[in-house]
């Protein structure tokens, strides 16, 4: 009985075991190990994909709809204004969309106001 991996070793020089012996050329070698490297590869990201989009929704926002932008406003001394002190998102309206994460929007009153990514849109 084998108790120790250490003990292969031993019964290999001692030539009790009896394991098959293929010997295989460079180039069979190193395609076994290509296709088992694949695998790991190919396995790894299918884990790590399914972890990454684990919580990721996908968004629909319609034209015409009223969302919230991020505001994007600088400190200004001269002008006395505190940047921090803004609210951080404002009212607007879906203009319309380009692609599948920009959207044009305009704001309340109608004045063109950017082009803005989903992630910086709150419904």
């Amino acid at each position: 009985m084998v108790t120790h991996g250490s003990s292969y070793e031993l019964m290999r020089n001692l030539k009790l075991l009896n394991e098959p012996s293929i010997n295989l050329q460079r180039d069979d070698h190193l395609q076994l190990i290509r296709q088992n490297l694949r695998k790991y590869i190919k396995e790894a990201y299918e884990k790590n994909q399914h972890a990454y989009n684990l919580r990721t929704r996908p968004r629909a926002i319609d034209i015409g709809e009223t969302v919230f932008r991020r505001n994007f406003s600088q400190s200004n001394l001269e002008k006395s204004f505190n940047a921090k002190l803004s609210p951080v998102f404002i009212k607007a309206k879906v203009k319309e969309k380009l692609g599948n994460l920009y959207y044009v929007l305009e704001d309340e009153d109608g004045k063109h106001s950017g082009t803005y990514h989903s992630k910086d849109i709150r419904s």
